[in-house]
């Protein structure tokens, strides 16, 4: 059998050349003519349109971030664990309840199985100290530039320019909620177009408020339950006291009667730490305090005036006006108020006597006292924030205060202390500016300033943590800042001992010189006596009383006014007849003299005329 082997190759390869083409004449292959008969056979396709775009295809799409909601879940856990019908500051509630438990049957049971449990906790920590602070003794490194107060959000009224705040309350046990009362404290600020909503806002949403609190008049002061966050009472422009319940909406739940209110606006208002949890007062710029329970809002259920004078009954006429309280739960009958006229006056409530239930009156400021707060660490010592200082009182003295600070630029508008540290407070003024005093370190300047806005701060607020404070500007614009951790956290475990010892050492200093003063004026008085009492003689009797000099100066001034006046008159009265009239003005005779000044002619000298004292001018 034979192999056969095929190569195959192009016919190029094998030559060795490549492949020429020529152009050749055209030349008819085939003819074919039309068969009539094929065209019954053909048939029309339809035609279609297709566009064809030869570019990569884009879409648009609009996405909004979802703003994230934060909700408050959790047990309600108070002082040691107590229901809600019992309140951590009433002894007896809980004593009751203490002897209630201690009877159950299965108390004794209980208290048998825990006692293990607490047993093993307690052995394993006397073995390892879990709470242990390590390097307490290291101080902290000095830092070159000091952490600012710093602006963490901004809130702006839907209607800018138009109201300012006047009134700030944040949600209490740590809420994330800020309400704000829009109004104006300028005479004649508001008008009929002016809006009338306040609002309740997400600290950590400024685009749209959380609620809208709509009523018969504008907000001027307004506060959250202590005991309830969803229950907000507030002072309206109008005199009358109303209240919300944030979860069914944005009108009252009741408002006083207007017959029954106030007969002004109502300048601030606070809540009673009761267990009903529903009483609260009110101040007003008329002079009067009111207590409400807002069961029945139809009447006050008591009423205070501030008569200075203290009578029984008391005159609403004389009586000062308020602008601003203070009130702490530790002490439910007393509280103070801050006045226009520049005065504190602390009152008790429950004085046996009406005209006792005013206790003192301090003279504190020239100018209105916008606020006046008590130390949360030292309840006898109290702050007031009034004209261009701040000045430090305590309760049981009130000649004078035992601090005070230098006047500032601008006038200060409102002022709170610090939540956890109890050297450290905090004020607003007119020119936007924020200052946060440590009276540890110094009264005479503030240890830090913040221009907030570029307007005028009418208010502060503190969060419950004192991490957070709120502002509120003349512009409707609310500023919620960042407080640094060397104005929220102790400088060192001895401050509130120092501190302490301020205050003492300051009180006893101005007692000391009150003494001192006392004692001077006695004994001038004394020495004034003895010396009337051996000039006086036998034309004693005879002796004309002194001469009140202020009167006498008015006297003079009056008689003056009616000469000048007689004389201008007259002078006009001359002008109109002729001017070539000549006018003669004598003076009065001087040492039993007449003699005389001079006469003006109208030929080319003008007339004189001759003030009281007289002297001529042209």
């Amino acid at each position: 059998m034979s192999a056969a082997v095929v190569i195959r190759k192009k016919e190029s390869e094998i030559k060795g050349r490549k492949a020429r083409f020529e152009k050749s004449p055209t030349q008819l292959m085939v003819s074919i003519h039309p068969d009539p008969s094929l065209l019954e056979q053909y048939v029309f396709m339809p035609t279609q349109d297709v566009a064809v775009q030869h570019v990569p295809k884009m879409s648009q799409h609009e996405v909004n971030t979802e703003t994230i909601e934060f909700a408050s879940t959790g047990m309600n856990h108070t002082e040691g664990g107590w229901p809600k019908d019992v309140s951590a500051t009433e002894e007896d509630q809980k004593v009751r309840y203490r002897k209630k438990i201690e009877k159950d049957d299965n108390y004794i049971h209980s208290m048998l199985m825990l006692g293990s449990k607490v047993e093993h906790c307690i052995r394993q920590n006397n073995a390892i100290d879990i709470y242990e602070m390590y390097f307490e003794e290291n101080e902290a490194p000095l830092v070159d530039e000091p952490e600012p107060i710093k602006t963490v959000n901004v809130i702006r009224d839907p209607y800018a320019g138009e109201r300012m705040i006047t009134s700030l309350s944040f949600a209490p046990e740590g809420g994330h909620k800020v309400a704000a009362a829009y109004s104006s404290s300028k005479f004649m600020g508001l008008t009929s177009f002016t809006p009338k909503e306040s609002f309740v806002w997400d600290i950590n949403t400024s685009s749209h408020p959380e609620l809208v609190m709509k009523a018969p008049s504008w907000l001027q002061c307004l506060q959250y339950n202590v005991k309830d966050n969803n229950v907000i009472a507030a002072g309206l422009n109008n005199g009358q006291v109303s209240w919300w319940d944030v979860r069914q909406g944005s009108l009252p739940i009741e408002s006083t009667g207007l017959a029954v209110s106030h007969k002004q606006m109502v300048t601030s208002l606070t809540w009673m730490t009761h267990k009903n949890r529903t009483e609260l007062f009110s101040a007003s710029t008329d002079g009067q305090i009111l207590w409400w329970d807002t069961r029945k809002l139809s009447q006050p259920t008591d009423s205070l005036v501030l008569d200075p004078m203290r009578e029984d009954p008391p005159d609403i006429s004389r009586a000062l006006s308020a602008i601003c309280l203070d009130y702490e739960i530790t002490m439910p009958t007393k509280f103070m108020v801050g006045t226009e006229q520049g005065q504190v006056v602390a009152c008790n409530r429950r004085a046996r006597n009406p005209p006792d239930r005013i206790s003192l009156i301090y003279s504190s400021h020239i100018a209105p006292v916008y606020s006046v707060q008590r130390n949360p660490f030292y309840l006898k010592n109290f702050m007031t924030v009034g004209d261009w200082t701040i000045k430090l009182w305590a309760e049981d003295f009130k000649e004078s205060p035992i601090l005070w600070t230098k006047p500032v630029p601008a006038q200060m508008r409102s002022g709170c202390w610090s939540a956890s540290r109890s050297s450290v407070l905090f004020t607003v003024r007119l020119d936007g500016s924020l200052d946060a005093w440590d009276l540890l370190t110094s009264w005479s300047v503030p240890s830090e300033t913040a221009q907030v806005v570029d307007e005028g701060l009418e208010t502060i607020a503190t969060h419950d943590g004192g991490r957070l404070l709120a502002t509120g500007s003349q512009l409707g614009t609310i500023s919620l800042l960042h407080v640094p951790i060397r104005l929220l956290m102790p400088s060192d475990k001895h401050e509130k001992v120092a501190f302490s010892s301020l205050l003492e050492r300051e009180t006893r200093r101005e007692r000391v010189l009150e003494a001192r003063h006392k004692e001077q004026r006695l004994r001038e008085r004394v020495k004034g006596g003895r010396a009337a009492a051996m000039n006086a003689g036998p034309e004693s009797e005879n002796a004309k009383p002194p001469r009140d000099l202020v009167q006498e100066a008015e006297e003079e001034y009056l008689r003056q006014v009616e000469e000048l006046k007689s004389q201008i008159a007259a002078e006009r009265a001359a002008a109109a007849s002729s001017f070539d009239v000549a006018v003669e003005v004598t003076q009065a005779p001087d040492d039993g003299q007449n003699k005389e000044e001079g006469q003006a002619s109208g030929d080319g000298d003008e007339p004189k005329s001759y003030t009281s004292s007289g002297s001529g001018e042209r």
